[in-house]
């Protein structure tokens, strides 16, 4: 019976640190991607703001209105 408790905890463990190690991996993607996006124009109008970049893919168009 001891052993079964010992067994979950373990798993319990190794799942904890395989979540940390893929949330930790998905940010540095997340950082990584925003990193080689360069920012060609910015658009101020008033109303409306955003940008459009340009990456390795192609040309990315982000346009919304201002809080």
């Amino acid at each position: 019976m001891a052993e079964d408790l010992d067994r979950r905890g373990n798993n319990l463990i190794l799942g904890i640190l395989l979540g940390a190690a893929i949330v930790a991996l998905g940010i540095l993607g997340y950082l990584y991607y925003d990193r080689t996006r360069t920012p060609v124009v910015k658009i101020d109008v008033p109303g409306f703001q955003g940008e459009i970049s340009k990456d390795k893919k192609g040309i990315d168009i982000e346009v919304g209105k201002e809080p």
